[in-house]
């Protein structure tokens, strides 16, 4: 089984903007500063086509329910993977995305666009989240997807915030 996440977000700026954004040192910074997640650069190449892949440390979020706690790596660190193909013709960007939580039975990834709107652009993500134990893996399917999207959710509001002033 597997369990699905949804996080779109409006936001006043358009898709070159936020693509320039959101695959920067700066967004890593800010987000490390404001979300205080712990957020650091591991790696960023700028690809042929003008898109991006990079990798992301993390901390993972408080709260784990102690039944998930063994499983998780012992420096509580997650590293987050995207690349994102530049924006294209008709306005549009996808990306795909991916977390790598160490020595954790689990997968959790999926795919991002940004979408010209008339007001800005828009940001929709989505993904899967997979945990291949036994007995407890839909509860802990349940509890990443909810910790993701409010993760996705702080994000997006720091995006409007930072892309609005």
């Amino acid at each position: 089984m597997s369990k699905e996440l949804t996080s779109r977000t409006e936001i006043p700026a358009s898709v070159a903007e936020v693509f320039a954004l959101r695959t920067s040192q700066r967004w890593v910074d800010l987000k490390a500063a404001q979300l205080k997640d712990g957020s650091a650069l591991v790696s960023r190449t700028e690809l042929p086509d003008g898109g991006v892949s990079f990798s992301v440390s993390r901390e993972l979020p408080s709260g784990v329910p102690g039944f998930l706690e063994r499983f998780l790596p012992k420096d509580g660190k997650a590293v987050q993977n995207e690349t994102w193909g530049a924006p294209g013709a008709d306005g549009r960007c996808t990306g795909t995305w991916s977390v790598d939580i160490p020595g954790a039975p689990a997968k959790l990834g999926g795919t991002s666009s940004l979408e010209p709107t008339d007001t800005g652009s828009v940001q929709i993500i989505r993904g899967t989240a997979k945990v291949s134990v036994p007995l407890v893996g839909g509860k802990a399917e349940q509890f990443i997807v909810d910790m993701t999207q409010k993760l996705m959710a702080k994000e997006g509001t720091l995006m409007v915030e930072t892309l609005s002033s």
